[in-house]
């Protein structure tokens, strides 16, 4: 049966640990039980951004389950405008004034938020990550997918093997204060690095904006004409650099290898134009979360402390089954 991405994903959602393999019949969350009839949680993710919906699609499916069984969740998802870290610790801070059961925060940059996350915790306020991490912290969950640096390596691999280990690329960096796009970009040119027949041309941040990213695409497939490749390392970049190389009409001559994972970004793989997109389960980030927050909350452990969960690449061989029918 086909998967949809986005909201079909969040409807139809399972939980999916790495550490679980769970099936529906074996929902570890399906049998707790808490402690309080009513809980407030707070979500800060690192900007305002599409992505950052089917989070929110995974929390909404966890507090609908809870309130069937009497227990009220209310959150707060209180999004800095753009992914700036002296923003994001000042609605950290705002949100602890208030006292709330427990916070999960998509860090933007974990050397400049380990403190305030480790400060809060030691006033008895819950502190958990979701998407990016802090793991140096005393947070006391995290949830996401934090392979960043093999992902991009793997996407370099993907790519030389594409271009028979020859070629110019570019990279779009997303916001190069967020540890998960430098973790990427990392991964990325070290993987170009080991084809001595291959060189990364430029690189430059898009900010995670397409707006910005089909600029800076723009201006590689102009002033590198010999460009064979793009890398988009967060959600916005793989669209923008998809768009920008379709619209020059160079799709399939200059390969885009993406972090993109919504039905845009499937399509650009159908098309031809996306050799290899990256399909995260979102939602789980924000399903699983609640209810490891309400454990946390009433003074338990999580299920498991770091939920890092399985992602999966799509290629043309596979995207049949995340395009939307």
């Amino acid at each position: 049966m086909k998967k949809l991405v986005s909201l079909a994903m969040a409807l139809c959602l399972l939980v999916s640990l790495a550490s679980f393999a769970v099936a529906e019949e074996a929902n570890p969350f399906a049998e707790l039980t808490f402690e309080k009839t009513e809980y407030n949680l707070v979500f800060i993710p690192k900007l305002v951004h599409e992505w950052y919906e089917d989070v929110r699609l995974g929390i909404d499916q966890a507090i609908a389950e809870l309130a069937e069984k009497g227990i009220t969740v209310n959150y707060t998802w209180d999004a800095p405008a753009d992914a700036i870290v002296t923003d994001q610790i000042a609605k950290i801070e705002a949100a602890a004034a208030n006292l709330p059961d427990a916070i999960s925060v998509a860090v933007i940059d974990p050397s400049a938020e380990t403190a305030v996350i480790n400060e809060l915790m030691a006033a008895g306020i819950v502190m958990a990550t979701f998407d990016n991490d802090a793991p140096d912290s005393n947070r006391a969950y995290y949830c996401g997918h934090s392979s960043n640096y093999a992902d991009g390596m793997e996407m370099a691999d993907r790519l030389a093997a594409a271009l028979g280990e020859e070629g110019e690329v570019a990279v779009l960096a997303g916001s190069l204060s967020a540890i998960n796009h430098q973790e990427r970009v990392a991964g990325f040119k070290d993987g170009i690095a080991k084809y001595p027949n291959m060189t990364v041309v430029d690189s430059q941040a898009d900010e995670d904006t397409i707006e910005t990213a089909i600029a800076v695409t723009e201006g590689y497939l102009t002033a590198y004409p010999n460009l064979k490749g793009v890398y988009g390392c967060n959600a916005a970049s793989g669209n923008g650099a998809a768009r920008a190389v379709k619209d020059a009409g160079k799709a399939g001559e200059v390969l885009v290898v993406s972090m993109s994972e919504d039905q845009e970004s499937m399509q650009y793989v159908q098309e031809g134009v996306v050799l290899s997109a990256f399909l995260q389960q979102v939602p789980t980030y924000g399903y699983n979360s609640v209810y490891n927050l309400l454990l946390l909350a009433d003074g338990k452990e999580p299920l498991v402390k770091v939920d890092d969960i399985p992602a999966t690449f799509v290629t043309l061989e596979n995207v049949a089954d995340y395009l939307a029918q």
